[in-house]
């Protein structure tokens, strides 16, 4: 064996201590009796519709994303079809290629809002912004009503992103 193969074997030896001791220590305030295990069940029998709602809430954002991407992704290859067809004119070729920069534009700016107002502290956003770019619909996910503030501040990430003053704000639970 070689010096690296040594050191390689002694490194994941050292990693598989580190995680035996972590899990010993993580361990000790673990469910020590059968009355323990019981009162876990039952706990978690209560906390099953809390999870169903809090999926289909997180299936909204993620279904809406989901379903913003496929249809950008498809009218991008439809432009890209046109631009590679060598029936179609140098004009026609050309505004294609200006309208899938401008979907790719489109679709960066709201990646951009989205993680502006995550990091703002909200668990979850969706900004759609029109075709037109002239209009933003942002969907946020919060359990309270947003406050004049609050709504000032996420126009404020759209206007500083995109540059759109038009923004109609919602709430989703």
């Amino acid at each position: 064996m070689t010096k690296k193969q040594v050191g390689i074997i002694f490194t994941l030896l050292a990693l598989i201590v580190c995680t035996a001791i972590l899990g010993a220590k993580l361990n000790n305030g673990g469910l020590n009796d059968a009355s323990d295990l019981a009162g876990a069940l039952v706990e978690g029998e209560k906390d099953e519709d809390k999870d169903k709602e809090t999926i289909s809430q997180t299936d909204f954002f993620i279904d809406a994303r989901s379903t913003r991407e496929n249809n950008d992704a498809s009218a991008i290859q439809g432009l890209k079809d046109v631009v590679e067809n060598e029936k179609t004119s140098q004009s026609q070729k050309d505004a294609a290629s200006a309208q899938i920069t401008k979907i790719t534009l489109r679709q960066s700016q709201q990646k951009t809002i989205e993680t502006n107002i995550k990091n703002k502290g909200y668990s979850d956003a969706i900004c759609e912004i029109s075709d037109d770019s002239k209009k933003a619909d942002i969907i946020v996910k919060s359990d309270n009503q947003l406050t004049e503030k609050e709504g000032a501040i996420i126009q404020e990430i759209v206007q500083s992103a995109c540059g759109i003053s038009d923004v109609n704000i919602s709430v989703k639970k």
